[in-house]
């Protein structure tokens, strides 16, 4: 009999779906048997591409639900949640993946910045886990991932507010395991580096320039959304029951650069 990771039955909320790694994870999601519920922010942008991956999923025989909101703001996801809950029936995946870069040195790091990097990152992956927990609890069952970045580990992201952010979550994902593992909810973490997204070819904006970029990693390449999507429904499946506050890079071993 093969191999099989299913999520059949799952219904799932990704934050920052529309694009990027949030729209592989939701893509992935969705064909391994899950339902999805694609939050995304006010922007034209993000309308566009939420509105396409909508049709992308429904295609495969899934249902997908659009959720316009801001993650930084408390009241608009108290109300996308409850939405999803009633839509969906339940809630029992949560990936907390919305993020937002802006490059400042620290000396010229205002605190608008500042409190508008941690508030979509830091706040918005609390005001969501928060909201959904809830509904998680009802089954004694649920995922939460949390998609950080390495530069927890090695700084980096343009803005000491980036790494600051995404630590504060992998402390919540820590304090997490420890109140609700016993409760049937795990929360793991999934820590990216050097992926080919719209963000990323900001900076390295053509293939030569990737592909040069990828020799410097141990593994050759520039690492793929999928690469990040194909753990996260490993994470949100019941293969990993047993994992759960674990950090677990996803970098090409960039930790070890090439010299």
């Amino acid at each position: 009999m093969p191999y099989t990771i299913s999520l059949e039955g799952k219904k799932a909320l990704v934050t920052g779906g529309a694009r990027g790694i949030g729209a592989e994870i939701c893509r992935q999601f969705a064909f391994a048997g899950a339902d999805i519920a694609i939050n995304y922010y006010h922007s034209d942008a993000d309308r566009k591409a939420a509105k396409s991956l909508k049709a992308e999923i429904e295609s495969l025989g899934r249902s997908a639900l659009l959720c316009e909101a801001d993650v930084s703001n408390e009241s608009e996801v108290n109300s996308m949640v409850e939405e999803v809950a009633i839509d969906f029936g339940s809630i029992d995946i949560v990936v907390n993946n919305a993020g937002i870069l802006e490059s400042s040195p620290f000396d010229e790091l205002g605190t608008d910045t500042w409190n508008h990097i941690l508030g979509v990152i830091l706040q918005g992956a609390f005001y969501v886990t928060r909201a959904a927990v809830p509904y998680m609890l009802k089954k004694n069952s649920g995922s939460i991932i949390m998609i950080t970045t390495n530069c927890t580990i090695n700084g980096g992201g343009g803005s000491a507010a980036y790494p600051a952010a995404k630590a504060g979550v992998e402390g919540l994902a820590r304090q997490l395991t420890i109140e609700y593992a016993g409760r049937g909810i795990r929360a793991n973490i999934i820590r990216p580096a050097v992926i080919d997204t719209e963000l990323f070819r900001q900076r390295y904006d053509t293939d030569e320039a990737v592909r040069e970029y990828g020799k410097k990693l141990p593994v050759g390449r520039v690492g793929k959304p999928e690469d990040i999507a194909n753990l996260a429904v490993f994470l949100a499946s019941d293969k990993s029951s047993y994992i759960c506050g674990a950090a677990i890079p996803v970098d090409g071993g960039r930790t070890y650069y090439k010299q």
